[in-house]
């Protein structure tokens, strides 16, 4: 098997796992997400430590961790990106941006990386704006608010002094009662918190773009580290022994951004929210995302960035939509699903441009 087509398969499997890195965290609540993404920089962290006792022992490039803090810096708002805007909206928002910032870098260099433009550069251009096209596009779709939600059903009961009292219940248990009650009603905590007012939904926008920056961000110090051959003679162009710097960085991101989370809570004397039932999903899905991840740099520095980066940043979403549309059933039907699938294909279409363009 050619040297190629492993790192094509590389490529294509870490694309699995990155739209189905959050599949498993989608269906409880994670409260802001602080405590879920600092689970998954644990998770993050066994992987590199593993790939790096793999490695000998001998690879370590601080300036590759920053590639972790970028990362780590999105990833503080995946989670209510998500709860905003539906795991595949949020996904295809931050991928959109995500390739255009690599591609930005990717053709006219930059922070210490070298330019390496396409050889036909009017195809790329096109590439671009159909990449752009479809992001514009997915602003306008509409997707269900979440109904499936763990730890979601209450029960609110108006007791005889006029005062209300709410029991949490399980869903398979349905038969508490208060004694002196007027009127009793179910509530879904995803009925009354997750209103998509365009307000919430444009915060959501906000946010996504923001984190697909960040993520965009995440390979280039590594390639940093393989273009400049002066300031790192020894720095091998193999991808795997940059992965626990760049996932040490990750981890201690996360770390401190979750101690000084801890630290605000603590001092306004709010309660942190953290749901332990998490902790396990969490765990598979910093699993799922380490795996792709260390992939995908591998696959970079067998494929180059001009090739891994548009596939990266767009089919993820892809993956995502099949979940959303297939299992989480959050995309309505009629309109809004025909143009989700018009937009796919038209960011589809821009990153097969943009990669047949080099």
């Amino acid at each position: 098997m050619s040297t190629f087509i492993i790192g094509l398969v590389q490529l294509l499997i870490s694309v699995v796992l990155f739209g189905s890195a959050f599949v498993p965290v989608k269906k409880y609540n994670s409260g802001d997400g602080f405590f879920a993404q600092w689970i998954m920089s644990v998770s993050i962290m066994f992987i590199g430590f593993g790939i790096h006792a793999s490695q000998g022992f001998i690879h370590f490039y601080p300036v590759a961790m920053l590639g972790g803090v970028f990362w780590s810096l999105g990833n503080m708002m995946a989670i209510p990106i998500i709860k905003k805007l539906g795991l595949t909206l949020g996904l295809l928002i931050w991928n959109v941006t995500s390739c255009m910032f690599g591609w930005i870098i990717s053709t006219y260099g930059g922070f210490g990386i070298t330019a390496r433009p396409a050889s036909i550069m009017w195809l790329s251009y096109i590439g671009l704006g159909l990449v752009f096209l479809g992001g514009l596009m997915f602003t306008f779709v509409k997707n269900k608010p979440p109904s499936n939600i763990n730890e979601g059903t209450f029960e609110v009961y108006k007791v005889a002094n006029g005062s209300f009292k709410k029991i949490h219940i399980d869903d398979m248990e349905l038969t508490h009662f208060v004694e002196n009650v007027e009127t009793s009603s179910s509530i879904s905590i995803g009925e009354v918190e997750t209103k998509f007012t365009k307000a919430v939904k444009a915060l959501g926008l906000f946010m996504a773009a923001i984190s697909g920056v960040f993520f965009g961000l995440n390979l280039l110090p590594v390639i940093h580290v393989q273009d400049n051959h002066k300031v790192f003679p020894d720095a091998p162009q193999e991808g795997l022994p940059y992965v626990f710097s760049h996932f040490s960085g990750a981890f201690i991101t996360s770390t401190v951004g979750f101690l000084i989370y801890t630290v605000f809570k603590s001092f306004r004397k709010s309660s942190l929210q953290i749901n332990p039932k998490v902790t396990i999903p969490a765990l598979i899905s910093g699993f799922l995302w380490a795996i792709g991840q260390a992939l995908l740099i591998n696959s970079t520095s067998i494929l180059s960035a001009s090739i891994t980066y548009p596939i990266s940043a767009m089919l993820p979403g892809c993956v995502a939509a099949c979940w959303s549309i297939l299992y989480f059933r959050e995309i309505e039907k009629g309109k809004s699903l025909a143009l989700l699938l018009v937009a796919i294909l038209i960011t589809l279409c821009g990153s097969i441009c943009i990669g047949v363009s080099k």
